[in-house]
């Protein structure tokens, strides 16, 4: 092995340990055994260790341990006989060396590696390593005349052995069947050979062999997984999506299993707390524009959802989650889960094994589950009903507007002339939001962060209560107030009016204040009267969405009608709305 390591680039395995050492904020840890017979060994490594490699192989019967990066061979050669490196631009493999670090230029290992060592013990030893999983990944070369060989990692099913064609059935690389070799040798002083095996010899899960191929590829076997590393839903995010997509040429069952460490055989949790099944949902997500329903997880079962896959078609699932399920509140408590992905009944006994991971966002999950928080409508009038009409006019421009409508944790809806969103800092330095409108004050020791106002509501009424029974996605949700004759924010009134403002229709006499309608002879309606104001907010929803789904912008329309405002009925003007939730925070102060 040393003798092969002293041409190694010092440098090539830096930027692969670098990315297998941004670990999720749960570490899913699989165990993976291996069997060394005495000599040369080669062995696919599917999980990336993250304890240092003088751990890793502490009890190995190796002294150094070579890993082999299949992309170095894009465009240039890789062994030949002999383990002749001539043509690499980069060398292909970085190493391990016990008590010696100058010489150990491998720090961590990615996952899809195939490493090769040479056992000193003269009977089979089994020995295992323990990291995260990560998706099989496969860079392919073309063989070459002096047979520069392709290293292959088989990734199966538990207790799975294969005939290495059906594995590969589907790859298009002119593979020669008839010319697989696996690494030999038993002098531990010289370089490992190669000898020849055939299609009958059977691979398990963790076998390697050396594959001629008549054209460079990626294909990493019949079924592709991505994202390679898995599902992470970090601190904020409820939603992610996972692709499979069937790289052979046969139809194929996938299934996809959801495993906690107890499923797999390693100590628990994976994480600061089990995720609960009632925080997943999922939805198939090449068909959520016809059916966009989240379902929840099926029970008494860890297989989550199959399908059936013909030759390069792909599914993408859509994994939906629950926070306010998620029993830890504080910020960055985190949890794991594994997705095991295989081909059921499609010959090539392939598995695919990839972290689910995220933490809790540290938010109260009771009060700022969707669809509470605050929302701001921005809405553009571009169509009116006069009185009397049955049909809507387009009108020649748009009128904008924008309404803060506040949802709190019990369903109440509240439309709001203004609201304030002000945070005070605790003599732990941490901050804290809080939602002022009404009458609230917000405290002199706040900083305020944001001050949302409706010019085109009334001052007099700055808390607008939603009328009972409405539904805000089918006939919607109507916000009833009135502008006062007396208001400030009455459009009749005119207080520079130099002849008639508070005045009888005779333009002399002081009039009451009240909808009295003595007071006036003319159709239009004076400034000593008040208006009644309606107005109506309706979503369009896709039938997808749910308490915990974050749907944080909608679209949807608006009408407001005023009444009393001309003799001869209401107005009422319309237009399409879209609707964003700036705030998730469910509790608003109202009044001191």
């Amino acid at each position: 092995m040393r003798t092969i390591c002293a041409s190694i680039n010092r440098g090539l395995f830096f930027g692969l340990a670098l990315m297998a050492a941004l670990a999720s904020p749960a570490e899913v840890t699989l165990r993976q055994s291996f069997k060394l017979s005495y000599g040369w060994n080669a062995f696919y490594i599917e999980v990336s260790p993250t304890q240092p490699l003088d751990e890793v192989f502490a009890d190995w019967p190796v002294e150094n341990v070579g890993f082999y990066d299949p992309a170095s061979f894009l465009a240039t050669r890789q062994f030949g006989n002999g383990f002749d490196s001539k043509g690499l631009s980069m060398q292909p493999v970085a190493a391990w060396v016990r008590n010696i670090p100058i010489a150990s230029d491998a720090k961590r290992i990615p996952a899809g590696t195939v490493a090769f060592a040479f056992s000193t013990n003269v009977t089979k030893t089994t020995v295992s390593l323990t990291g995260i999983p990560a998706a099989p990944r496969m860079t392919w070369h073309v063989t070459d005349t002096n047979e520069v060989f392709n290293f292959v990692g088989f990734s199966l099913q538990e207790g799975a052995s294969i005939n290495p064609a059906n594995y590969m059935k589907g790859f298009d690389g002119g593979i020669l069947m008839g010319s697989l070799y696996k690494i030999a040798g038993k002098t531990a002083g010289q370089s490992p050979s190669f000898t020849e095996t055939y299609s009958s010899d059977e691979v398990s899960d963790g076998n390697v062999r050396l594959v001629a191929s008549g054209e460079q590829s990626d294909w990493s076997g019949a079924l592709f997984v991505s994202p390679m590393n898995g599902i992470d839903f970090g601190t904020e995010m409820t939603r992610a999506t996972l692709s499979v997509r069937n790289d052979g040429d046969d139809e194929r069952t996938v299934a996809i299993d959801l495993l906690g460490p107890g499923n797999v055989g390693m100590p628990g949790p994976w994480g600061d707390f089990d995720l609960p099944q009632s925080a997943l949902f999922l939805r198939d997500a090449d068909v959520a524009h016809t059916n966009a329903a989240w379902n929840p997880l099926p029970a008494g079962t860890t297989t989550i959802a199959t399908k059936r896959l013909g030759a390069e078609e792909t599914w993408r699932l859509e994994f939906g989650l629950n926070r306010s399920a998620l029993p830890a509140a504080t910020k960055g408590a985190t949890f794991g889960a594994l997705l095991r992905i295989t081909d059921v009944d499609g010959g090539s006994r392939m598995r695919a094994d990839v972290p689910l991971v995220g933490a809790a966002s540290g938010l109260d999950a009771a009060n700022t589950a969707w669809p509470a928080g605050l929302w701001v409508a921005e809405v553009a009038f571009d169509e009116i009903l006069p009185p009397g009409a049955k049909n809507q006019t387009e009108t020649g421009g748009s009128a904008k507007i924008r309404l803060p409508v506040h949802i709190d944790g019990n369903g109440n809806i509240r439309l709001l002339q203004r609201v304030v969103a002000a945070g005070t800092t605790d003599a732990d330095g941490r901050l804290t939001y809080h939602l002022y409108a009404g009458t609230a004050q917000v405290p002199n020791t706040a900083s305020v962060a944001m001050r949302i106002s409706a010019v085109t509501l009334p001052t007099e009424t700055p808390v607008i209560k939603a009328e009972p029974g409405g539904s805000i996605s089918g006939d919607g949700i109507t916000f009833p107030f009135t502008v006062a004759a007396n208001g400030a924010t009455s459009l009749l009134r005119h207080p520079l009016h130099p002849q008639h403002d508070g005045l009888k229709w005779d333009f002399s006499t002081p009039a009451p204040s009240g909808d009295d309608f003595s007071n006036y002879k003319s159709d239009v309606k004076p400034e000593t009267f008040s208006v009644s104001c309606r107005i109506k907010l309706s979503l369009n929803l896709d039938g997808g969405e749910a308490a915990w789904n974050p749907e944080n912008t909608k679209s949807g329309f608006c009408h407001w009608t005023f009444s009393n405002l001309m003799r001869q009925g209401d107005i009422t003007i319309s237009g399409p709305m879209v609707i964003k939730r700036v705030s998730p925070i469910a509790e608003i102060i109202l009044a001191q």
